[in-house]
């Protein structure tokens, strides 16, 4: 915080006035008061509270003085700080604040909203004081920087991608002689061929679209493996997103799958809508307990056989 502030800033600005209030609870806002001139607030419900006319005494001003800074700033008082009594609290309060018998209301503060007055009350030496000591207090707080968010998770660029890809299948090939399993190895290979495409597509159009087969999707952006074969394997997986989800598009690229140059389709993931969509349509397949039946009852399978999804 500054140190030219001044009285004048606490005067004028709410906002201020407010942070330096949040600081602060009702003991350690009395002791604040109690700097400037003694107060005693009455206990009522456990906390303390004082009228209009013993704050006017403490500040020595007129009570119209405190009601006229209240009325003029009442949006700018918090339940902590003011309470208007009536009926029961009325009742239970009235010994314990000294309030006339004949008082129909009263408006009561808290020693927040003490402090609060103090700070709009221009006409007063007392209040002027307890003005100081809030301003020294201010002064006194270091400044705290907010803590440095991390940045949202995302996959490395393409490239490293790829060389970190290269540099694990060289270990591998150490480890095994060379000799891997035949799905492994074609897995490997559709996996490195399929990066470079992506790496090429960026590198000669610098574009920012992102164009996945379902499978790539589900794997490299939802962390979930694909299993080749089973009840849940990929090619369900591809005619379960075209049968139940054909609004996400029909776009086909020949991309190499087992081996093999196919047409596949691919979504454009760099919409929210779409990556949204094969979202549901993935965490949808892998919870039915057999994909496969509710595909061949949407007649999935009665056309020709479908085009291979990556």
């Amino acid at each position: 915080m500054s140190l030219s502030l001044n009285q004048s800033a606490l005067i004028e600005s709410p906002s201020l006035r407010t942070s330096a209030l949040d600081g602060l609870d009702d003991s350690r806002s009395q002791q604040v008061l109690n700097k400037a001139k003694a107060i005693v607030f009455a206990v009522w419900n456990g906390e303390g509270w004082a009228t209009v006319e013993q704050l006017a005494q403490y500040f020595q001003c007129s009570i119209q003085g405190v009601k006229h800074i209240y009325e003029r700033n009442s949006k700018e008082f918090r339940a902590n700080e003011t309470k208007k009594l009536t009926g029961k609290d009325l009742s239970d309060a009235r010994s314990k604040l000294e309030l006339a018998s004949r008082t129909a209301q009263a408006r009561v503060f808290s020693p927040l909203g003490t402090l609060r007055i103090a700070m709009l009350l221009t006409e007063s030496e007392i209040a002027a004081q307890v003005r100081t000591i809030i301003l020294d207090l201010i002064v006194a707080v270091p400044n705290i920087t907010p803590p440095v968010q991390p940045p949202a998770p995302a996959l490395p660029p393409v490239e490293q991608r790829l060389h970190t890809f290269v540099q694990a299948m060289k270990t591998l090939a150490e480890l095994t002689g060379g000799r891997l399993n035949p799905y492994m190895e074609q897995n490997c290979k559709d996996f490195a061929a399929n990066l470079i495409a992506d790496y090429n597509r960026q590198s000669l159009t610098g574009t920012k679209e992102k164009w996945l087969g379902v499978v790539n999707f589900a794997e490299s952006e939802l962390g979930k493996k694909v299993p080749l074969s089973g009840t849940h394997y990929r090619g369900h997986l591809g005619t379960w997103v075209r049968t139940f989800y054909p609004h996400l598009g029909d776009r086909q690229e020949t991309r190499l799958v087992n081996g093999v140059q196919q047409p596949i389709y691919v979504y454009a993931c760099h919409e929210p809508t779409v990556a949204a969509g094969l979202t549901k349509a993935i965490e949808e397949f892998f919870a039915h307990p057999s994909p496969g039946v509710a595909l061949r009852q949407a007649g999935a399978f009665a056309s020709k056989k479908a085009v291979v999804t990556a």
